[in-house]
């Protein structure tokens, strides 16, 4: 599913790339940009902190209903908020004029992100029963944008189709939960949702610091240039993505099981880590070899050769898919299991500060290759802060036991 996600923006983008063009690209790639700010505000970390609360109560049946309607509950009332908020920037920002005929569908991508709890199905480990009718639904939105895309000025129906096919995936996502997970459905305590909101706020910090250097870049490069140089920016971007996706399945389905182990069975955690490690390390770097070498002709034949600029800036990204793979296996997959979110945080907080310090002026002289430069010295700091804190983390402990 996680891979589908790239995988059907992929499919669509040469076709996308030649009929809008640079500039209308590229108000489409940043309005999905801006989207992205209301789907992390609305998940509130849940994707971590919920899946990891869910892999510990899945034998406790009424622990478990309790934790996951109250979870629940606060990503409604944030979607609430996001929804409110996009439709009035959309009305009354003058620096969002541009967006305005956006904002209804991307109400509803933001609709679609509160419908499918996907972090108490990774919890559950139950996202194989799920997976097939969500590709299928997903899958939907490829013949729809190439249905209602046809001229430059369609870019609004790209976000339609992706909007409109989350919503259909979400109510089928809830019907199926309804009927074979067995929860009890009631109100969640207020007390409890209180609870929720703030044990998830530390782990939603995280994720905002990781926004803060990754997807607010293009936004900075949007204000400080123009939405061609956010098309260029964000083609290379999409591309670097889809080959980093080949993670994302491993990493989700991962997480929760690395969870369940450091809590019971630290040697078994341990293996696994080893194992799965290894994995993820050769298959990152065999994308990242690929994308540096075959930069120029995959950008050409993704864009038709309209997007000149596009394939330095995917050289630049090149290294991310090994990088992040790297404090992937160090930072979700053994800091957040074993509760050293604080450490974690500083480390993303951290980068952030680097970022913005270092990506105003690489923007500047180098404009959107610029931006993809500091992308990656931020995601090398990441990797390298979080390989030192375990480093000195293993020493202490090993001094202790001795």
């Amino acid at each position: 599913m996680k891979a589908l996600g790239y995988l059907v923006p992929l499919v669509t983008l040469p076709y996308l790339t030649r009929v809008l063009g640079p500039e209308e690209w590229g108000r489409v790639a940043w309005m999905q940009v801006i989207l992205g700010y209301f789907s992390l505000l609305t998940d509130w970390g849940f994707s971590w902190s919920g899946t990891r609360k869910i892999a510990a109560l899945r034998n406790e049946p009424a622990a478990l209903s309790e934790a996951f309607l109250a979870g629940w509950a606060v990503q409604w009332g944030l979607c609430a908020i996001s929804i409110a908020t996009l439709l009035g920037l959309a009305l009354h920002a003058p620096f969002f004029a541009g967006f305005g005929e956006f904002a209804p569908y991307g109400a509803c991508v933001i609709l679609s992100g509160a419908l499918f709890p996907v972090w108490l199905l990774a919890g559950l480990e139950r996202m194989r029963e799920i997976a097939v009718l969500q590709l299928l639904i997903r899958a939907a939105a490829v013949p729809l944008v190439f249905l209602l895309v046809d001229a430059p000025g369609d870019g609004r129906f790209v976000i339609a189709a992706s909007g409109a096919t989350g919503i259909i995936g979400g109510l089928a996502s809830v019907l199926w939960i309804r009927r074979h997970l067995g929860l009890r459905w009631h109100w969640p305590d207020p007390r409890r949702v209180r609870e929720e909101f703030l044990e998830s706020g530390s782990i939603f910090v995280s994720r905002a610091w990781i926004v803060l250097y990754t997807s607010l870049t293009p936004t900075i490069l949007g204000v400080m240039t123009n939405t061609e140089a956010v098309g260029q920016f964000m083609l290379a971007s999409r591309i670097q993505s889809a080959a980093q996706g080949l993670l994302g399945p491993i990493s989700q389905a991962l997480f929760p099981r690395m969870s369940y182990l450091f809590a019971t069975d630290r040697d078994e955690a341990g293996a696994l880590l080893r194992r799965s490690g290894s994995a993820i390390l050769v298959i990152t770097l065999a994308a990242s070899v690929a994308l540096f070498a075959f930069a120029r002709e995959i950008i050409d034949l993704v864009s038709g050769g309209s997007f000149d600029q596009a394939a330095e800036i995917l050289r630049w990204l090149s290294p991310l898919p090994f990088v992040v793979g790297l404090s992937n296996i160090i930072g979700v997959q053994f800091m957040l299991p074993n509760n050293m979110t604080q450490a974690f945080n500083r480390i993303l907080a951290s980068s952030g500060m680097i970022s913005l310090v270092i990506i105003w002026p690489l923007i500047h002289f180098r404009h959107a290759a610029g931006a993809a430069i500091g992308t990656l010295l931020a995601e090398c700091f990441v990797t390298a802060a979080m390989v030192s804190f375990v480093i000195l983390f293993r020493r202490r402990a090993r001094h202790e036991n001795i």
